[in-house]
């Protein structure tokens, strides 16, 4: 019930494109063939699965099904490769100045340790159990306030970890859910070609105990940290889904009332 009911407030609380989403690492064999989803019949990036899950379509993928070895290592679905590990393939690809920078993008990439036989790939509302991570993709606005929401408990997201490489699969995914923590990522091009975001669209990952005090921290911070225009929309939305009596809309009242001032600039002695 509680994953539901916090996909029902991040909808309320956000104005998303896109649905959130869950991701759960099936580590054996047995695992895999026991969730509950559909499996594609086509090969396909990781990240345009996430995608396909932000649209509201279930699926549990293997390392047969992946099309980017890139996501697949970070997965922990493939082993990771010496080309990859010591930065050899991206200098040669000219992505970096030299080897020393390949490798340090390399040496701060956070994969999974595990070996994963698959991982299921849901929109959030769709999971009966708690998922590993939760993925939102969303434009700057929204992200700000999934920050603000992080921040009310938690204070700085002093480890963002970012290089515009392996977006959804490494900064989305494997990082958040190796070191613990939320992290952001404009996407890279990889991403952007394969699942064709919108040019405005970035993401967030984090684990899912991480997720529902965002969730906490959205509902608390509405009032001091949303305009009145945005309010509107929570208003209406709690209307439309009952939960009027959960949250109290409070109109012409922010954190930074009386802060600003305009007029002339007055003459200096």
């Amino acid at each position: 019930m509680i994953i539901k009911e916090s996909a029902k407030w991040l909808n309320i609380l956000l104005q998303l494109e896109r649905k959130p989403v869950g991701i759960k690492f099936l580590l054996t064999r047995e695992d895999y063939d026991a969730f509950p989803a559909s499996e594609n019949k086509n090969r396909m990036s990781y990240c345009t699965v996430v995608k396909r899950a932000g649209d509201g379509i279930s699926q549990k993928i293997h390392r047969g099904h992946s099309a980017c070895m890139g996501g697949a290592m970070a997965l922990g679905l493939e082993e990771t490769i010496q080309e990859a590990i010591s930065g050899r393939r991206r200098f040669y690809q000219g992505a970096y100045r030299d080897l020393g920078v390949c490798r340090n993008i390399s040496k701060n990439m956070v994969f999974c340790e595990h070996k994963a036989y698959g991982v299921a790939v849901m929109p959030l509302e769709a999971f009966d159990t708690e998922p590993d991570v939760v993925i939102i993709v969303c434009n700057p606005f929204n992200g700000m306030r999934i920050v603000q929401g992080y921040s009310y408990k938690n204070g700085h997201a002093t480890n963002i970890k970012l290089s515009g490489m392996s977006a959804i699969c490494q900064e989305c995914t494997s990082l958040p859910y190796e070191e613990n923590q939320l992290n952001l990522s404009l996407l890279c091009s990889g991403t952007r070609m394969l699942a064709r975001w919108k040019k405005d669209e970035m993401a967030i990952g984090m684990p899912f105990r991480l997720y529902l005090e965002v969730v906490e921290g959205l509902k608390n911070t509405v009032n001091p940290l949303e305009r009145n225009a945005e309010k509107e929309q929570i208003a209406e939305k709690l209307l439309q889904e009952e939960f009027t009596n959960q949250l109290e809309i409070k109109y012409n009242h922010n954190y930074d009332d009386n802060a600003y001032k305009g007029g002339r600039v007055e003459k200096r002695d």
